[in-house]
């Protein structure tokens, strides 16, 4: 009885993935590029600027797009992290708490070198504790805290450029 309810149970999800895959349902893996950035290059300036365009560069081919010599270009200008201490121990004076802040601009400058979409302020934080029981770990924290700051500005900054209206995609 009970391996005859395995076998349902397997082919009631075998039968569901193929009614799912027939219609046309897939797992969201990024957002749709629109065909005004097809071929969209990604540029960074600053101290952070090139790992931020790394990031937004991944995000970008994650979703199938591929940098082409003579696409829109995505310019992050003047990225940097700035990091500020907002706790401290009371009794030793450490640092317990920190703030990472992502600073860029980005733009988009067509391939006629039309601006697309003007500069715009970005501004990205992300907090991190001090392990006072391990401090050799406060630099992996480090790193980790602004690699992922970094994953969080290139969603922003694709958010951004995709749902602007200048790339918005008409409904047919």
């Amino acid at each position: 009885m009970n391996r005859t309810r395995q076998w349902i149970r397997w082919w009631l999800v075998a039968g569901l993935a193929l009614v799912l895959g027939g219609c046309g349902f897939h797992l969201q893996t990024g957002a749709t590029i629109p065909s005004k950035l097809t071929g969209l290059r990604v540029a960074g300036t600053g101290p952070s600027g090139g790992t931020l365009a790394q990031a937004v560069d991944r995000a970008l081919q994650r979703d199938g797009n591929y940098a082409q010599q003579g696409g829109p270009l995505l310019q992050i200008d003047n990225a940097y992290v700035s990091q500020r201490i907002i706790s401290i121990s009371p009794g030793s004076g450490v640092a317990l708490e920190f703030l990472d802040t992502l600073h860029a601009d980005i733009s988009v400058i067509g391939s006629d070198h039309k601006i697309l979409l003007a500069s715009q302020p970005l501004l990205m934080e992300n907090s991190f504790s001090y392990n006072s029981g391990n401090p050799l770990a406060t630099n992996e924290q480090q790193v980790t805290s602004q690699r992922l700051l970094m994953e969080q500005g290139a969603r922003q900054i694709l958010r951004r450029v995709l749902n602007s209206p200048v790339f918005r995609q008409q409904a047919p």
